[in-house]
Order: C-alpha cells, then sequence, then structure tokens
C-alpha cells in the first residue's frame, strides 16, 4: 500500500475570549484555570489548545458528515476492529487502534500573551425555576480576544488514494465549527478558521 503524507495548517482566529481548562481549582482562588504549558527558555507559562482538544472537536465533526454519508456510503463507520472508514483511519478507535494523523497542540502568535490573560465571573442559573441558583458564583480564567490567533498542525501518512479525502475532510470539519472552550453559548470561544495545505516538508518528519 503506497501511502502520502498529509500536511495541514490550522490558525484560529478568536473573535471572543476563549478557557480551555485544565479541570476545576488549582493553584489559587479561580475555579477554572487555562491549560498552559511550560516554557523553560522563558520560565513562565504560555496559555495553549491542546491537539486533543482539537481532535475531539474534528472527530465528532467528521463523524457526522461521514454518517450523513458526505463521502460516500463506504466512509459510515462500521465500528468493527478492522473498520477502514475516514473517522477510523484519521482518529483512530477505542482502544489500541490509533489513528494515522498527529494532531499538534495550537500556540499563541503573540509573544506577550499573559497580557490578555482576564478573569470572567459568571453564575448558574436554574434552568426551571430561571433565576440563579445559590451559591453559584464562578469565575473563568480566559484568554485573547478580538483578533488573538493560535496556530497548530495536523500531519502524517495515510493511503495515496484517501490522501484527497481525508484533507477535505479535515477543512470541513473546521468549517463545521465555530466556537470551542467553555462557555461557548455565553459568547466565549468563537472563532474563524484559515486551513493551508502545506509542503511535506513543512511540518512533522520528513
Amino acid at each position: 500500500m503506497s501511502l502520502a503524507k498529509v500536511c495541514i495548517t490550522y490558525r484560529l482566529e478568536f473573535f471572543t475570549p476563549v478557557h480551555v481548562g485544565a479541570g476545576t481549582g488549582g493553584r489559587g482562588f479561580l475555579d477554572k484555570y487555562l491549560y498552559r504549558e511550560r516554557d523553560y527558555h522563558q520560565k513562565k507559562d504560555y496559555p495553549i489548545i491542546p491537539g486533543s482538544t482539537i481532535k475531539g472537536r474534528l472527530r465528532a465533526a467528521v463523524t457526522a458528515l461521514a454518517r450523513a454519508q458526505v463521502y460516500g456510503p463506504e466512509e459510515a463507520c462500521r465500528e468493527t476492529e478492522d473498520c477502514p472508514c475516514l473517522v477510523c483511519l484519521i482518529f483512530g478507535q477505542k482502544g489500541n487502534r490509533r489513528g494515522h494523523l498527529y494532531f499538534e497542540d495550537a500556540r499563541p502568535t503573540y509573544n506577550d500573551i499573559d497580557r490578555l490573560v482576564g478573569v470572567r465571573p459568571g453564575i448558574a442559573m436554574d434552568r426551571y425555576r430561571r433565576v440563579a441558583r445559590d451559591n453559584a458564583l464562578y469565575t473563568v480564567e480566559t484568554v485573547g480576544g478580538k483578533n488573538v490567533v493560535f496556530q497548530g498542525q495536523i500531519w502524517g501518512w495515510v493511503p495515496e488514494e484517501k490522501r484527497q479525502t481525508v484533507v477535505a475532510a479535515l477543512k470541513d470539519a473546521f468549517a463545521f465549527n465555530y466556537a470551542l472552550g467553555f462557555g461557548k453559548s455565553r459568547g466565549l470561544g468563537w472563532f474563524r478558521v484559515q486551513v493551508v495545505e502545506e509542503g511535506s516538508g513543512k511540518c512533522g518528519t520528513p
């Protein structure tokens, strides 16, 4: 089987602050903290969007598109161990079968990103009574706002005959998404995306 390399660069340009977190509680008084990566050269942490978050959002979109037979009936997932569908090829299956593509973390293109970190308060609502819940004030760490860009790459090797379909599916999946992270319904994490197919030497190993 002949393999071909897929190499995609994506840029998420945010309209509103975003929160992609590392769980609740943590280093201080906030309820939700940003996911951060340690920069050992500058001896500080900075916010990133984990590749697993990007992968999860894209998987949900590609799964929905494949079920709708956008890429043909043969690409609908059969959920078997040897399933050759598009979803299993790109993202892998539960258990030990890995996908063919690697999803890098998305990192900010703005060097002084810490200046754009802020705290946003919120109140949880009781949907039945339509009032604020008791003792439901929370605080969320957010980053960015208008025109803040996070950039990452997706790359790997796929069967040559499926390469164009894989690239098309990833582009469609990005177009399927408009927001990510916590508080999407409250206006957080809204973005537009630019997806560029790169030459094989522009990402990952040759």
